[in-house]
């Protein structure tokens, strides 16, 4: 069994190269030593935020800044996760507390995070694009196998 310093550092990397469920379980591995820490409930957070389950996100995120209110990468977490889901008061709200603790570090943490997500929604884009592609190419098939039957039946048929 790992420390929790361990566990967070191997979930990071692994959030680094986009392994969420990897990252999200060694999270957890760090919970169960220490349910109260700051920095793996943050990073779990993030993990939840970067695979889409926003609520568990959030949820983190609280946990995290009951644990630590001065956290700043979990206020700014909290507040990215807001905005994602539409909710701008919420995430004016966080912003702006995380600016207050220290500006040049949550305008870092927003623009990282911003980036990050602007980079995920335009890699689901391309992934959408090419299934469209793929399904019109399809579609393509499908009509002239249709209109080859069409004939041969068309043929066969007694006049």
């Amino acid at each position: 069994m790992g420390s929790v310093d361990d566990y967070i550092s191997q979930a990071t990397d692994l959030l680094n190269k986009d392994d969420l469920a990897a990252a999200i379980q060694k999270y957890r591995e760090a919970l169960k030593i220490d349910p109260n820490d700051p920095t793996a409930l943050t990073g779990l957070g993030a993990a939840f935020d970067e695979s889409g389950e926003l609520e568990s996100a959030i949820d983190c995120y609280n946990k995290a800044l009951k644990a630590d209110p001065d956290d700043i990468i979990a206020r700014t977490g909290l507040g990215v996760a807001y905005e994602k889901k539409g909710n701008t008061n919420r995430a004016t709200r966080e912003y702006r507390a995380a600016l207050s603790l220290d500006e040049e570090t949550a305008s870092l943490q927003i623009a990282y995070a911003r980036d990050r997500h602007e980079k995920s929604l335009s890699k689901e884009k391309e992934g959408h694009e090419l299934k469209a592609k793929e399904l019109e190419e399809q579609i393509g098939r499908y009509v002239s196998t249709k209109k080859v039957v069409d004939r041969l039946i068309s043929k066969s048929l007694p006049k």
